[in-house]
């Protein structure tokens, strides 16, 4: 039976998604850090948030588009996601409340976005 078992563990590891380690973030008065990355929350162009499917289930997503050009994504594994989010509402005006986003993500499809910031008339 053990070498049928470690067979399926094998198979198993080559078909399961191969994901990097998420990227902590973490947030003040002044800016949003990912990773060894900062956005100033004025240089901040565009935030989506997105469901991935990941075979098993779903991965709510977020993108970062700052001044510059670089894009950031984090997700919901991300060290600090969920403080995160909450900074985005209290930091960001003009952003959707994290309790909106969070709740219009998971009724979404997967591949379909909302618009956290800045906010559209459809978002």
């Amino acid at each position: 039976m053990g070498v049928i078992s470690r067979y399926f563990e094998r198979l198993a590891a080559m078909v399961r998604p191969r994901r990097t380690a998420a990227p902590a973030v973490s947030a003040d008065a002044k800016e949003l850090r990912i990773g060894g990355e900062r956005v100033a929350w004025s240089d901040m162009r565009r935030l989506d948030a997105y469901k991935c499917d990941i075979y098993v289930g779903d991965f709510l997503c977020l993108a970062v588009f700052a001044a510059d050009g670089r894009m950031f994504e984090i997700n919901e594994e991300s060290p600090g996601w969920q403080e995160a989010g909450d900074a985005i509402e209290r930091f960001l005006p003009g952003s959707l409340p994290h309790a909106v986003w969070t709740l219009r993500v998971i009724a979404a499809n997967p591949g379909e976005s909302v618009a956290i910031y800045p906010v559209t008339k459809a978002g």
